[in-house]
């Protein structure tokens, strides 16, 4: 599992019939966003059994029952746009400029408070935010509506991004005024059959699970306030198995949290229809999620949940 990474890094539309309210955008390759759109309306089928105590999906996902309607609303409140993986690309930057400055010498809340996770040195340093980064790592996800949201608090200044609708269709243009925006960037290993759980089956259920996994976790990222921002990764420590690595949470709410709680309920639906084999890479990606929460952070402190309020202008 080590070359799974999950990424958030600084530098849609066709709206779903279904319970999920997510906009893909055009720039997505046709064939993509169709998978994406199968994966997403799998929510409303999954039966989930809710194994986990009240009392700790209250704690996680501040929701006190798991069923296929609070899961798709908790995702939803926290995923708005999907985008292409390269959406942000030099010619999207720089010819089509899709991010512009939406206001500028703005007074953000909670200006002077640095994310729990980021010291003064990097504090600024905007390429830093969420960023999990290994010369094997395969981007699977982004929050890029988080990280614009820092970004822009860094800099007095509302950032925005244009999300295409299509050929000959004006982009939509959405200012990044909270890390709630929910934008998030597929990358190349979302479908990539080396990360693929059945790689002889790309339609497996397990597939499906593992990507459902990943966007409950990026979705975490759209929420928090002053220190809690984003809900941040921070470095793992020595002796981890992703040492030095901007992969662990130093909260017991976060990402790595959400990811875990919500891959273990869906691996349950799958008792029956999945191999053993999936069954333990499941069991497998679920445990190497928990691994990397932390109970005692950088700062020698317990961890403990954070504040997942969203800020917001």
């Amino acid at each position: 599992m080590k070359n799974v990474i999950l990424t958030t890094v600084l530098v849609a539309s066709t709206t779903l019939s279904y319970g999920s309210e997510i906009t893909l955008s055009k720039d997505i390759k046709e064939n993509l966003r169709n998978k994406i759109e199968k994966d997403l309306s799998v929510i409303d089928s999954i039966k989930f059994q809710s194994l986990s105590s009240p009392q700790k999906l209250k704690a996680v996902m501040g929701i006190s029952n798991l069923n296929s309607s609070t899961a798709n609303e908790w995702l939803n409140q926290r995923v708005n746009y999907v985008i292409s993986e390269n959406a942000l690309s030099l010619f999207s930057l720089l010819i089509k400029r899709v991010i512009y400055k939406d206001r500028e010498n703005v007074d953000f809340p909670n200006a002077e408070a640095i994310p729990y996770s980021l010291d003064k040195d990097t504090a600024k340093a905007l390429s830093a935010l969420n960023t999990d980064s290994s010369e094997k790592a395969m981007t699977v996800m982004s929050n890029i509506g988080s990280a614009l949201y820092y970004g822009g608090k860094s800099d007095k200044t509302v950032y925005g991004m244009k999300i295409s609708r299509g050929f000959l269709k004006a982009s939509e243009k959405v200012a990044v005024n909270s890390p709630r925006v929910g934008i998030i960037q597929i990358g190349e290993g979302l479908f990539s059959p080396d990360l693929m759980i059945n790689k002889e089956n790309s339609n497996a259920f397990s597939n499906t699970i593992f990507r459902l996994g990943t966007f409950f976790h990026e979705a975490r990222h759209s929420d928090g306030n002053a220190k809690s921002l984003g809900f941040m990764h921070a470095t793992c420590p020595k002796g981890h198995d992703y040492e030095g690595e901007a992969a662990c949470d130093e909260n017991l709410n976060g990402p790595y949290s959400v990811g875990s709680l919500m891959m273990a309920e869906m691996a349950h639906t799958c008792e029956d229809s999945c191999s053993e084999k999936e069954k333990q890479v499941l069991k497998l990606m679920v445990l190497d999620s928990a691994n990397r929460i932390q109970l005692t952070t950088h700062k020698g402190e317990k961890s403990t949940i954070w504040d997942a309020t969203p800020e917001s202008l």
